[in-house]
């Protein structure tokens, strides 16, 4: 089942790009590997539906799996090295991993889009860690969104939060004007760890 699965979607990435070649030493024998393929070659289709025709709808399904799954090795790394006490704690020993884990999971999301050549860094409609201008007030004002994937808006983080939430709030504010934010906290944390909120109905 995951040979066939990836053959076909092998086929549709050449059906959307004729030049895409998949390198490969062969057919991974652990189902482990055999996951790992199916999911690269998941996101593979989700860069090729960016770059041919900038349809950014596959890319926020695969951001959100590949962001999720960086939050969760992150939270682990990170409590090792708290009990070891190898994280900087200024105002709480939570901050600090919260800290870790947001820095971490930037910089591996990055180095993650520009091996399927995704310019994260720039004006595009992909962007990590970017700040995200407020032209609705008399004065300019901005929020950095963790990750931002055409309109939707990626907030990594330990702490639960709402629509009353002012960082929530600024998200919706900015000119990209997110039809949803999604908070991804550590599935360690247990069910419902990450959630969407979607925009409210209500006019700027």
């Amino acid at each position: 089942m995951t040979r066939d699965g990836s053959d076909q979607l092998i086929n549709q990435i050449r059906a959307l790009d004729s030049d895409y070649r998949f390198d490969s030493l062969g057919f991974p024998q652990t189902l482990q590997g055999q996951i790992h393929q199916l999911n690269r070659l998941r996101f593979d289709r989700a860069a090729a539906f960016l770059r041919v025709r900038n349809e950014v709808r596959p890319l926020q399904v695969e951001t959100l799996r590949i962001v999720q799954d960086m939050t969760d090795r992150a939270y682990t790394q990170g409590l090792k090295l708290l009990r070891a006490g190898k994280l900087n704690i200024r105002l709480s020993p939570q901050e600090a991993l919260g800290n870790f884990i947001d820095r971490d999971v930037r910089i591996k999301l990055r180095e993650y889009y520009g091996q399927h050549g995704i310019n994260a860094a720039g004006k595009g409609p992909v962007r990590v860690n970017r700040r995200e201008n407020d032209t609705s007030g008399g004065e300019l004002r901005f929020r950095r969104p963790d990750v931002r994937v055409g309109n939707i808006a990626y907030d990594v983080t330990l702490t639960l939060k709402t629509l009353k939430t002012p960082q929530v709030r600024g998200f919706f504010s900015t000119n990209f004007q997110p039809s949803h934010v999604i908070i991804i906290r550590p599935s360690q944390i247990g069910l419902d760890s990450s959630y969407i909120i979607t925009r409210p109905e209500t006019k700027r």
